[in-house]
């Protein structure tokens, strides 16, 4: 198959960019073509595609004058449809257009004919401010478009973000935005529920797990050598972050690591707590290193998780995983099995999963070895391509909707 992907990076900032270029790959390595479309940037990855990408500011500090092209922006509408006019598609795989390509490319999707796809790696389609989680909790107050309620919160940190955020939602659903979508492809069956309840059609929608990579077991420490406790992702409060600090404060005398960037970094820095290592954004290979040589990875976050990729990779390298009871990571982890499951926000339960995985490291070998065989069955990226095939043959065979 001949595939365009959309997004509005083509480098890395999130989950959301690695699963774009994993997904890429794997479709890649099985004989298909895989074009991008995306926004131009200097840190892109390079592509033979370059120069069919519209400029566009980063969304992590859109000057002033670009923010009425954040909600439509026409030099990306005519940068798609050239390509797609000089260009032959299979289907069309969205990831992300918010801001940086904007609404202004779904009516060239519409009439370009092609079926279209997206993967729903957060809220964004839903929620202003991707996280669907408000004032310590999972918030629906928006279900069914009441966007008045993010713009009375300040969602977004000021009513002008938030309105400009909502302003682009509005404009998406006026342009069409759920029905140019054929399949829309959440990540776990909590968030494609959660999604139903805000008002996503559920006849549209189809779970479809992100991918992981099997490290080569050949590769993995033996027993007996895992030490520290590790956190990986994004710097952030709904991350969890100040609990994992929590953490390493609560136990002095064991090494905790903190892999990732974010907001938060500054106040971790200044806690200065001798046990606890920042080691910034790591590449893949250094955290994979990190994450294998680990007794455990905890994954404290607070908002629902769509997926959970970090557990997912951790169970992968055969590393037993303490995580929040929410979201996806729900259905990742199976509680005493592959680690722990803990309810979101409870310190004292997260120091006592710690302490079990700490006394016992024939247990938590056993527990790492069956998240392992847990994510080979069933997040493989063997399975994620079968499942990913039939879901474009499927949205082939019905068309693009007229």
């Amino acid at each position: 198959m001949r595939i365009l992907t959309i997004s509005q990076n083509h480098y890395v900032v999130g989950g959301m960019d690695r699963m774009m270029f994993e997904q890429t790959r794997i479709l890649q390595e099985r004989g298909h073509e895989v074009v991008p479309f995306t926004a131009s940037d200097p840190a892109d990855q390079s592509s033979p595609w370059a120069d069919r990408f519209p400029s566009a500011a980063r969304t992590d500090h859109t000057p002033l004058a670009e923010m009425p092209a954040t909600l439509y922006r026409p030099a990306a509408a005519r940068a798609l449809r050239a390509l797609m006019r000089d260009e032959r598609f299979d289907v069309v795989h969205l990831h992300s257009w918010y801001k940086r390509l904007s609404p202004a490319i779904l009516p060239v999707l519409r009439d370009a004919g092609v079926p279209v796809v997206q993967t729903l790696h957060e809220y964004r389609s839903v929620c202003s401010r991707s996280t669907m989680f408000r004032d310590g909790a999972i918030c629906r107050q928006c279900a069914g478009g009441r966007h008045w309620h993010a713009v009375m919160h300040r969602c977004n940190g000021s009513v002008a973000k938030t309105l400009a955020s909502v302003a682009e939602m509005t404009i998406a659903d006026s342009l069409g935005y759920r029905s140019i979508v054929r399949r829309f492809l959440p990540v776990s069956d909590f968030q494609r529920d959660l999604l139903g309840e805000m008002g996503l059609p559920a006849s549209h929608m189809q779970t479809l797990p992100n991918p992981v990579d099997l490290p080569d077991a050949a590769t993995l420490p033996p027993a007996g050598v895992r030490g520290c406790v590790v956190f990986v992702g994004r710097l952030e409060s709904y991350k969890g972050v100040a609990l994992f600090v929590d953490l390493a404060r609560a136990r002095p005398d064991t090494a905790f690591v903190m892999a990732g960037e974010g907001s938060a970094r500054p106040a971790i820095e200044a806690e200065a707590l001798g046990n606890l290592t920042m080691l910034g954004q790591l590449d893949h290979a250094a955290l994979l290193d990190t994450v294998r040589t680990a007794a455990c990875v905890v994954v404290p976050s607070l908002w629902p998780e769509a997926f959970g990729l970090t557990a997912v990779e951790a169970m992968a390298a055969g590393t037993p995983v303490i995580a929040s009871r929410t979201g996806g990571l729900s259905e990742i982890v199976r509680d005493g099995t592959d680690g722990y499951l803990v309810a979101p926000g409870d310190l004292e339960g997260f120091i006592a999963a710690v302490d079990r995985v700490l006394a016992d490291p024939v247990h938590a070998r056993k527990m790492g070895e069956a998240g392992r065989a847990r994510a080979s069955d069933v997040f493989s990226e063997d399975r994620f391509y079968t499942r990913l095939m039939t879901i474009y043959r499927d949205v082939i065979a019905e068309g693009a909707p007229r």
